[in-house]
Order: structure tokens, then C-alpha cells, then sequence
């Protein structure tokens, strides 16, 4: 076994598993209900970590975890700052990032 990725937000961790599991990769969640130990322990021993069953898939896994952080997410229309290159949702007129204002369609 081998960790292949850790947040504080268990749905996160949750939608990585369900993405390493439709690509035929066995893995499971550790800490998934730890969160009642913070203060007990220390608070970063209590987030969610995505565990894979099988060592030969850890650089597959990596590689589909680190695609979708990449990625802009399905389903959703997006637009590029031209000014400095940050990506946002279709319902943002400005960018956050340098004010630079969406081009128009």
C-alpha cells in the first residue's frame, strides 16, 4: 500500500477514490472518521489520506490525481484571463487575480 494523496476534506479524498476506481485502480481511505480525534491528536494525523492497494499503480495514480487538478472541470464553461492567464467560471465578468475584464464572445 501506498499513499497517493491526503486533504482535510473528505470529499475530496472521496471523489480522487472514485476517480482511481473507474480507472481499474484498487485503493481505500484511511483516517475517514478520525476527525472526532482532533485535539487529541495532532490535527494533520486526522485528515482523510487515498491509499492504493497495489504499489505497481502508484505512478498511474499520480498521474490521473495530477490531470485533474489540471483540468478545468466537466460539464462547466470557463474562460482564460488574457491578461495574466487564470482561469475562471463563465459567471465571473473580472478577473480576481489582475482586474482584467472577460473578453467578449
Amino acid at each position: 500500500m501506498k499513499q497517493v494523496f491526503v486533504s482535510q476534506n473528505l470529499i475530496e479524498v472521496e471523489m480522487r477514490k472514485e476517480q482511481l476506481e473507474q480507472a481499474g485502480i484498487r485503493c481505500m481511505i484511511k483516517n475517514q472518521r478520525s476527525s472526532g480525534l482532533a485535539g487529541e491528536i495532532p490535527f494533520t494525523e486526522t485528515f482523510p489520506e487515498l491509499w492504493i492497494l497495489q504499489e505497481q499503480d502508484y505512478d498511474q495514480a499520480r498521474q490521473l490525481l495530477e490531470e485533474e487538478t489540471v483540468l478545468p472541470p466537466k460539464n462547466q464553461d470557463f474562460w482564460i484571463c488574457s491578461g495574466c492567464g487564470e482561469q475562471h467560471e463563465s459567471q465571473f465578468g473580472v478577473c480576481w487575480k489582475c482586474g482584467q475584464e472577460k473578453p467578449s464572445p
